[in-house]
């Protein structure tokens, strides 16, 4: 009975506009965001390959200019120009170590917020900048975000699913043929679980089918056990509209009022759930103005200057083996002094900025328990952890180049305290982080 239901419901199916148009389209909008999504991650790691080479070749030309001069092949006449100064090696011209947050696996499936925050960052003594390569972008699509798989999956695979699903039953009323399935010794609740079951089956197969091929000529890895849980929740999704379409369908016998219902629904999972939630965690938990952070940061860099000298003297005070007697460079002091405030105006800018973080962190707890109010909000949030594009990964950048700053900073002031300068082999021996 089954097969004879699904046969003549593919009949039916294959001469609606809207399959055809579906079966055309679907293939091809997946296959472009699929595209877009692999050339964005393989920008990004030639982005990381391209910086590391430089970083390399950087230190690589110290090494080099250090040995000339323990070979005597070379001199230098200022203290900046010898490589083998701590200070030439940790914080002038191009020196610094890259932090990296390496694309995931399936980084291609979802841009997330990686058009907002950056993947990467550089840190020295006193600095540490995250960096980002699409600066320039047009403002227009930075706003309206990118085109990629999450975004067809999550925004317009609904709407073609209402395309397939809203007149499933609405249809046989509305022709005439209900009295005719009626009569057939099958209950019509089986009957529209079993037309709906195989329209389901043929638009998840054909998202499946799609995700899989271009995945698989793209290069993303689809083979992986990784890609399981995502083509799982692909299907759920899917199955969650189709329940909607089979709901509606029941309470109602008019096609274009299935349509309007059916559509206003995906307004208001799609667009209006996760508009009134965002709202609701921002007047629950205010954020302070950017202009009142800029201004907290300036005035803890003016204070601790106005200050610097009495800093200075303190730390002399209590750690007066750190510091070398007798004659010493110009910049020695001068550096020593410098490093000193720089450690406390960041200190105090970390704390500060925890203070100004903590609403938006409230925000986010808000949002996560309110989340499942919207399979659309929750299937794109999931899409995003899956594609490790999602803002609580990205903004983690500025806790490992902090940390790894720390570890920078504790290999080098030590011996730029002492003045021990760097041989040639050191040189090329200095720590580098292993990004993940």
């Amino acid at each position: 009975m089954m097969s004879h239901l699904f046969y003549f419901e593919w009949l039916q199916l294959r001469k609606t506009w809207s399959f055809r148009l579906t079966a055309l389209i679907v293939p091809v909008i997946i296959g472009y965001s699929l595209l877009l999504g692999h050339q964005r991650v393989q920008d990004q790691h030639a982005q990381i390959q391209e910086l590391l080479e430089s970083e390399q070749t950087f230190y690589d030309d110290l090494a080099e200019r250090r040995r000339a001069i323990e070979l005597g092949e070379s001199e230098v006449e200022h203290w900046f120009q010898n490589p083998g100064n701590p200070l030439v090696l940790a914080q002038f011209g191009g020196s610094g170590r890259y932090v990296f947050l390496s694309p995931k696996p399936l980084a291609a499936l979802a841009a997330g917020q990686s058009d907002l925050f950056p993947y990467y960052g550089k840190i020295a003594l006193t600095n540490r900048s995250a960096m980002r390569d699409n600066a320039l972008e047009n403002p227009v699509m930075q706003v309206a975000g990118p085109f990629d798989f999450a975004f067809v999956l999550v925004w317009l695979i609904p709407l073609f699913v209402i395309t397939i699903g809203y007149d499933v039953l609405s249809r046989e009323k509305e022709g005439g043929t209900l009295a005719l399935l009626q009569s057939q010794p099958v209950s019509i609740q089986k009957i529209l679980l079993m037309k709906v079951l195989f329209r389901f089956l043929v638009i998840s197969g054909i998202v499946l089918l799609s995700v899989l091929v271009f995945g698989f000529l793209l290069g993303i890895p689809i083979g992986s056990q990784a890609v399981i849980p995502v083509l799982l929740a692909i299907i759920a999704y899917i199955a969650f509209w189709f329940a909607l379409c089979v709901l509606v369908n029941w309470f109602s016998d008019s096609s274009a009022i299935n349509a309007i219902t059916l559509v206003g629904l995906w307004v208001l999972f799609v667009l209006i759930i996760p508009s009134l939630i965002s709202l609701f965690a921002s007047n629950q938990h205010p954020v302070p103005s950017r202009a009142m952070w800029v201004t907290d940061q300036r005035g803890i860099q003016q204070a601790v200057n106005e200050e610097r000298h009495t800093f200075f003297e303190s730390w002399k005070a209590d750690h007066p083996e750190e510091v070398m007697d007798g004659d010493t460079p110009d910049f020695y002091l001068i550096w020593m002094q410098r490093l000193l405030t720089n450690e406390v105006i960041q200190d105090r800018v970390d704390e500060a900025t925890e203070r100004f973080n903590s609403p938006r962190e409230q925000q986010v707890g808000v949002i996560s328990k309110l989340r499942p109010l919207s399979p659309s909000m929750l299937m794109h949030h999931w899409m995003q952890q899956v594609a490790g594009t999602d803002a609580q990964r990205l903004q983690s950048l500025d806790g490992e180049m902090r940390e790894f700053q720390k570890d920078w900073k504790g290999y080098f002031i030590p011996r730029f305290r002492q003045l021990k300068y760097f041989s040639a082999e050191e040189i090329s021996q200095i720590p580098r982080l292993d990004f993940d």
